[in-house]
């Protein structure tokens, strides 16, 4: 159970990988559009309005491209036989941690939850106007997108470890670097394109 939570690409092969990877993405994008999520950024995920499956598909596909470009150029640089089918596994398995989280807004509580808290932003000393259940409810999504996030984070560097014969501690350095690096990407080409 643990090589098929954090180690798949050492099991399975590539072309499986690739094809779980690819029906996660689109399954994820469908879930996150009837659930209002928005993948808006490669380490981002919030609910509001209605949201066409075309927007979030295209926020996930952009988020993709967004992690390919700087792990590929790292990639390269570390070891110039790597792939671009591997490195594409990799990306693609690595976002399913996140596209479970939209199944969590189900009755659409996230969205009531982040809601509620808008009165925050224009008073922050106004605590007193949230509920409790509110404050639990925002709580737990926090715990549970966080450990979405490393699970994520824990299945990129192994992928990219096997993809890249990863073994220099410095390496790891720059995959976080390439991380940081694609959030930006991620967030500029959202912005401007969807």
């Amino acid at each position: 159970m643990k090589t098929l939570l954090f180690k798949p690409f050492e099991r399975y092969q590539e072309s499986h990988l690739l094809s779980v990877g690819i029906m996660a993405l689109i399954l994820g994008s469908f879930v996150g559009s009837v659930l209002n999520a928005r993948f808006d950024g490669v380490l981002d995920l919030h609910f509001g309005l209605a949201v066409s499956f075309y927007t979030v598909l295209m926020d996930n596909v952009i988020n993709v491209i967004s992690l390919f470009i700087p792990l590929f150029i790292v990639g390269k640089i570390i070891n110039t036989q790597t792939r671009f089918i591997d490195l594409m596994n990799v990306i693609l398995i690595s976002r399913i941690p996140y596209f479970l989280l939209p199944l969590l807004n189900i009755s659409g509580v996230i969205t009531k939850a982040t809601q509620d808290l808008m009165p925050l932003v224009d008073n922050p000393f106004g605590t007193d106007q949230i509920s409790m259940d509110t404050y639990f409810i925002v709580t737990g999504f926090a715990v549970v997108s966080i450990g979405a996030m490393v699970w994520a984070i824990a299945l990129l560097y192994q992928g990219f470890k096997v993809s890249v014969n990863l073994k220099n501690k410095i390496h790891i350095i720059w995959l976080g670097l390439a991380i940081l690096v694609a959030e930006i990407i991620s967030k500029l080409l959202i912005v401007k394109f969807n």
